[in-house]
């Protein structure tokens, strides 16, 4: 035996209908139904997967106590399958009964659909007219636009009593030298030229020391009085000139990644160059 907990057994057995000819409304149709195959609240919850309260709201139309409208209508449709009974009159009747709720957007959508052949119809009709329609105001307005704008672009053309122009004054201005010839540019620049003497700047001289460097590499300078002018570790593409008081003393930690001018000529590292390291002084 099953109940709900409130002493309602959902297995007793049911009387059998009297009559043969089924109810009309959806609850009372589904119960019918449900006694003529001799299920009990119990299988019909089971097959459904509900709470028998659930089935037994159903066939009560106790709608206040079920979920949402769209829920119902699949509980409903569920257990017509169930029962194979075709669903349609029931859902009809179900929806005549059914308030829609301002908290469910698919059922008030779903109560306001029409589905009638010739309403759609209809609709369909309106729909065609609305476009017909904004499409002619459409061209009607294009063809506005064009005749502003070919009437802005048209010659304006004045008629009246034409006003005669004074004459202009001559312009009492000195004429304008004439433009000299390729010749006579090219002898002024010549004279130009040999008139003036070309004053050369001198060159300053090479730096003592210089160094670059093609990858990393640790290197030290100090000059005679021991100040340290370039102590650092390199990286490739750098280079530095070195000013100070010589003698520089010099040591340059990766020869293999360095190289050094002094008085703008390489120099060579190799006699100076110990495990890769030179050290060597610079006058």
């Amino acid at each position: 035996m099953s109940d709900d907990g409130n002493g309602v057994d959902f297995d007793a057995p049911v009387d059998p209908q009297t009559t043969e000819q089924p109810p009309d409304s959806f609850g009372a149709r589904l119960k019918w139904e449900r006694e003529r195959s001799g299920l009990t609240v119990t299988d019909v919850a089971a097959r459904l997967r509900l709470h028998p309260k659930q089935v037994r709201a159903l066939e009560q139309e106790s709608l206040g106590a079920l979920p949402e409208a769209a829920y119902v209508r699949g509980f409903v449709r569920s257990y017509a399958r169930v029962l194979n009974v075709d669903d349609g009159p029931l859902l009809r009747d179900l929806a005549d009964k059914l308030v829609p709720s301002a908290a469910s957007v698919v059922d008030g959508i779903a109560q306001q659909r029409d589905y009638s052949p010739v309403r759609a119809a209809a609709r369909d009709q309106a729909s065609r007219r609305v476009v017909v329609v904004g499409a002619v105001l459409l061209l009607i307005g294009l063809g506005v636009l064009g005749w502003y704008a070919t009437r802005e672009r048209a010659p304006v053309v004045r008629t009246g009593t034409v006003v005669p122009v004074a004459p202009v004054e001559k312009s009492t201005a000195p004429p304008e030298p004439e433009p000299a010839s390729a010749s006579t540019v090219a002898q002024t620049a010549l004279a130009t030229t040999a008139e003036t003497p070309v004053v050369m700047e001198p060159v300053p001289p090479p730096p003592l020391l210089k160094l670059r460097f093609s990858g990393p590499s640790w290197a030290e300078v100090k000059d005679a009085e021991g100040k340290v002018l370039h102590s650092q570790h390199n990286t490739a593409g750098e280079e530095y000139v070195i000013e100070g008081t010589p003698p520089f003393y010099v040591v340059i930690g990766d020869t293999a990644n360095s190289s050094v001018e002094v008085r703008g000529e390489a120099y060579d590292l190799a006699p100076y160059t110990r495990q890769n390291v030179a050290r060597f002084t610079i006058n």
